[in-house]
């Protein structure tokens, strides 16, 4: 992905198929439950709700566990 196509992502916002999370917490899991459930999606990791990049650390733990 691009930063083009990652900015015209967030500049459309969340909705069904999209979702922003600031960091890996409880929520994330819900998330990642919820879009397995459904049509599926993408979940932008170090984007806050207004869809401002924050960013994020990830551990390496972090990522096998994702």
């Amino acid at each position: 992905m691009t930063k083009q196509e990652l900015g015209v992502l967030i500049k459309e916002g969340e909705g069904y198929t999209l979702e922003f999370k600031e960091n890996l917490g409880k929520k994330f899991a819900v998330e990642v439950v919820a879009f397995a459930n459904s049509m599926g999606g993408k979940i932008l990791i170090g984007v806050d709700d207004e869809g401002n990049i924050v960013g994020t650390d990830i551990s390496n733990n972090q990522r096998a566990n994702i």
